[in-house]
């Protein structure tokens, strides 16, 4: 293995540890059982559709660079984020950090557009 798969692998161990602290957070600051509940499903939700939309390689409105670090950084932002409002400061910055170094070797080395030309050279699955 590569460090460049370590780093894909890395990238996507990333968004879902990202997805599981918005659950969390939506988990902690939701008023009442319903509401933690509604927004411990909504927080990762919201945040899954924008990445799918904009920045997987199979998003249908695939954004150029800027715009795609743009929603990069407002996702695991927000991931930071929501660890560190429920008192989990150091995880929040540690996430922060590894979360910056994949995103620039990310980048750096291409990945999203090589993620996107193997997906688009696949044959695709008609139903």
């Amino acid at each position: 293995m590569t460090i460049r798969s370590l780093n894909a692998f890395g990238r996507f161990a990333l968004e879902l540890c990202a997805l599981a602290a918005l659950a969390w957070w939506g988990a902690h600051v939701g008023p009442g059982r319903v509401g933690s509940v509604a927004l411990g499903i909504a927080f990762p939700a919201l945040a899954a559709v924008a990445w799918g939309n904009f920045v997987a390689p199979r998003a249908p409105r695939y954004l150029p660079l800027s715009g795609r670090v743009a929603v990069e950084v407002a996702f695991f932002g927000t991931a930071a984020g929501g660890l560190a409002a429920t008192g989990h400061w150091l995880l929040a910055a540690v996430y922060v950090v590894v979360a910056t170094a994949n995103t620039a070797l990310h980048h750096a080395w291409r990945q999203d557009d090589e993620a996107r030309r193997a997906v688009a050279a696949r044959p695709s699955r008609a139903r």
